[in-house]
């Protein structure tokens, strides 16, 4: 049963449920009112226990609490029998049914996609970004690093549209083909199942809505932005990144991430030292903060991704992977070759003179 009828019955059963509480009530107190007023019961010690009985409001009120729960609880228990009784229906007609196998079977050409509508929230942190930043931009950093598979769920979908046109023309000669091997019982079963099986334009239409806002640290302040974009547009900018300059989002982002507080934690955990090599601020070199994955690789301002490097090593280093430069990298105590090397606790750079020296990356 579909959510929507299951909560109209439930609210029609609630409504029986205070109308009985209500009829209730007002029966029993009348009841009570017109019975002992009149002289019909003779017997006086069964009048006086009968007249404690129906009068009783403690009484009146607990008949008025559970017969409601009791029909609350009645019903319950028939929409699960219901439930329960289309569901096993169901299950048999779909596996014995020619027509279903056959669109089940059909449905195997479409790709998946993982959500159909989906949200995007994303935090700014200070107000001049909130009001520099575009919907379109924080769609295509998301696309171009397939967050939550979002890249991957619109080329799905675009292959899945594409595919369509066939799709409809093959499942229409399933569904008017005489193979049905149903019986006239369950020919209705079937017909609901197949409409629910059939894929229609809709259950491939990603929409995205967008919420970028402002807090700030005390929680005092708060701004927002808010918007939707349609398939067509998703569709529009997965084709704009897919044609023009990748990562051009990415570089922006993430050089915005880039702010004093993490600069400041990455030199002090690397005790303010070039990590190739090994210069410091006290002997007069100017030190940087480097990504050893480059933005324009795909690399996150993120600690792990972070180094300390004198400007003489970053400039050097440019845009190249650390893997690309290793072997060029020089020992700061005896001028040897930095290499890689196994140890008791696994893989480290050091010093290619070992044991003479033991320096360590």
């Amino acid at each position: 049963m579909k959510k929507p009828k299951k909560y109209v019955l439930y609210t029609i059963i609630g409504i029986l449920c205070f109308c009985c509480y209500i009829i209730s009530y007002y029966k029993y107190h009348s009841f009570s009112l017109e019975t002992f007023n009149s002289t019909t019961i003779e017997n006086s010690s069964i009048k006086e226990n009968l007249e404690y009985l129906f009068t009783s409001q403690e009484f009146a009120w607990l008949l008025c609490f559970c017969l409601p729960i009791i029909i609350f609880m009645v019903g319950k228990v028939i929409i699960r029998l219901i439930k329960a009784i289309i569901k096993r229906r169901e299950k048999r007609v779909f596996d014995s049914s020619i027509k279903i196998q056959k669109i089940a079977e059909l449905n195997n050409i479409f790709k998946n996609i993982n959500e159909v509508h989906r949200t995007i929230s994303e935090r700014e942190y200070s107000r001049k970004s909130l009001d520099r930043v575009t919907g379109d931009g924080i769609i295509k950093y998301h696309i171009e690093n397939d967050t939550d598979l979002l890249r991957t769920d619109i080329e799905n979908a675009i292959y899945n549209l594409e595919a369509l046109d066939d799709y409809n023309k093959k499942a229409e000669e399933i569904v008017k083909s005489n193979d049905s091997n149903t019986t006239d019982n369950f020919k209705r079963i079937e017909k609901r199942i197949l409409k629910r099986l059939i894929h229609k334009k809709e259950d491939f239409l990603i929409t995205v809505e967008l919420e970028v806002f402002y807090r700030s640290n005390g929680g005092r302040v708060y701004d927002s932005r808010t918007g939707n974009r349609s398939f067509d547009e998703l569709k529009k900018l997965y084709l704009e990144w897919k044609n023009g300059k990748k990562y051009a989002e990415t570089q922006k982002q993430e050089r915005k991430i880039m702010n004093d507080d993490i600069r400041y934690n990455v030199l002090k955990r690397d005790n303010f030292t070039c990590q190739i090599c090994g210069a410091t601020a006290k002997e007069g070199a100017k030190l940087h903060v480097d990504h050893i994955i480059p933005i324009s690789e795909g690399g996150k301002t993120v600690m792990s991704n972070l180094q300390t490097l004198c400007d003489r090593c970053n400039m050097g280093k440019s845009n190249k992977i650390e893997e690309d430069f290793i072997e060029d990298m020089i020992c700061p105590k005896c001028g040897g070759k930095l290499v890689k090397r196994k140890g008791k606790y696994g893989e480290f750079i050091g010093c290619s003179n070992y044991p003479k020296c033991h320096y360590k990356k």
